[in-house]
């Protein structure tokens, strides 16, 4: 994935850009009233500057059209791609490819009102010599270029099938919307991601560990995690915990690698691992599991502070656990853009409605109904009715993995989970007991067939 700084306009970002995990930078030239368009000697000393120090290549990015005008401003700068914006023609492109035949050229796609305005021209533009499409979005007011509008996945997964050339999106881009445009960043043509605003902190600078959270987000295998859960047959995330909620020691002296060995075997789209000391768990059992295993991997434990976050992520994690009954209500929206940030998917935990209404960016999260109360340690007895009644106040949210988790024994309670309609299911204590889990499996597998 190319992931492009947009709107450089000093050596000083330059210098900044090129210690953070940036492909390519964007240089304006040929944009009226732009705030960062660059006279012409401007353009060639920096994308001079920027090839010299090996660090992110220039893009020059312009609304001009004429070939003879951008043929000057290319030999002036030695840039090797050129990025037109604006509404060019095809026969326009085709101009321009004739006169700079070496280039990487770079088409906008302008997004407005949740269409992609030359949706009818992809295939002319192709012809007339686009190397790569960029989706934009138009601002309210028609403005066009580093908007800040976030780009509609809607508008932009209508068209991708009219797509044979790589694309790249902008408009808005940031670490906490990367789970909207799943769909568009597993597309074989995807190429990558071009960020203005959503690279630079409250003051208007770039910075380079807020780039490093947007290329993380983007380019983590996190969204893999809810994406698995929709792939699955059988979409159990299969828990490792070393002791129940009882203190039953549940591993019975079965390594970790066998353990994980043995879900793997049984078709676990994912894993969910319990570090919480309230469960015998620890930091030493993810280690172990990450090393064990390329699923994505849940952390389950109380996390309340973004560093435990952060540390998550390195340890290998995918998803994370924010329980919403011990959070109070202003936390969990922060942590929950925290973890998006971070790359990792928010597995965000509720057990009734109010608890619900906190939940943001439910569209990248995966959320689940807990079965049981962990006020009580989650001694309690189970109440899959709960998962049921809650089911259409879950969806609401705009998550599109529902999960239900804790407490469920049975095959048959399993199934009539999955046919109610959840895309998940959490089991954890009930598995690691079982003395027959193929058996268990196939008892599901027979109760979903029957159910379709």
């Amino acid at each position: 994935m190319r992931l492009k700084v947009c709107g450089v306009t000093g050596e000083d970002q330059l210098r900044l850009l090129a210690g953070a995990p940036v492909d390519l930078i964007g240089l304006w030239y040929g944009v009226p009233d732009g705030p960062a368009d660059l006279a012409l000697a401007e353009l060639a000393e920096l994308a001079g500057l920027a090839r010299a120090s090996g660090g992110p290549a220039p893009v020059l990015v312009t609304l001009l059209a004429d070939p003879a005008a951008l043929r000057e401003a290319v030999t002036a700068s030695g840039v090797s791609r050129v990025q037109l914006h604006g509404y060019a023609t095809p026969a326009q492109v085709a101009a321009v490819r004739a006169e700079l035949p070496a280039v990487e050229l770079l088409k906008v796609l302008h997004v407005r009102d949740g269409r992609v305005l030359e949706a009818p021209l992809i295939g002319a533009y192709e012809r007339a010599g686009v190397d790569v499409f960029l989706f934009d979005s138009v601002g309210a007011d028609g403005k066009i270029g580093s908007t800040g509008v976030p780009l509609s996945a809607g508008a932009v997964e209508a068209v991708l099938e009219r797509l044979s050339k790589p694309f790249m999106l902008a408009g808005g881009i940031t670490a906490v919307n990367a789970g909207a445009h799943r769909a568009a960043r597993r597309h074989p043509l995807f190429a990558g991601i071009d960020v203005d605003s959503g690279a630079r902190g409250a003051g208007g600078a770039f910075e380079a560990p807020r780039i490093a959270r947007v290329r993380a987000a983007w380019q983590s295998t996190a969204g893999d995690f809810p994406a698995a859960l929709l792939a699955a047959r059988l979409p159990v995330i299969m828990e490792l915990k070393a002791r129940s909620a009882h203190g039953e020691d549940l591993f019975r002296g079965r390594p970790v690698q066998a353990i994980v060995d043995e879900y793997t075997r049984l078709g676990a789209p994912a894993l969910s691992v319990v570090t919480g000391s309230w469960f015998g768990g620890t930091a030493a059992l993810l280690d172990e599991v990450a090393a064990a295993t390329e699923l994505p991997v849940l952390v389950k434990d109380f996390f309340t502070k973004e560093r435990q976050l952060a540390e998550a992520r390195a340890a290998g994690a995918s998803a994370v656990l924010l329980t919403a009954t011990v959070l109070p209500r202003g936390v969990l929206p922060g942590l929950i853009e925290a973890a998006l940030e971070h790359g990792l998917t928010p597995f965000v935990e509720v057990t009734d409605e109010r608890e619900l209404a906190t939940v943001v960016h439910g569209e990248s999260c995966v959320v689940a109904v807990n079965n049981k109360d962990i006020r009580q340690k989650e001694q309690d007895a189970p109440d899959l009715g709960r998962s049921l009644r809650l089911l259409p106040d879950v969806l609401a949210t705009g998550t599109k993995v529902p999960v239900s988790a804790s407490g469920i024994e049975t095959p048959q309670d399993a199934a009539g989970l999955l046919a109610a309609g959840y895309r998940g299911l959490l089991i954890g204590t009930g598995l690691l007991r079982h003395p027959d889990l193929p058996g268990w499996f196939g008892e599901l597998g027979e109760g979903v067939a029957a159910a379709w």
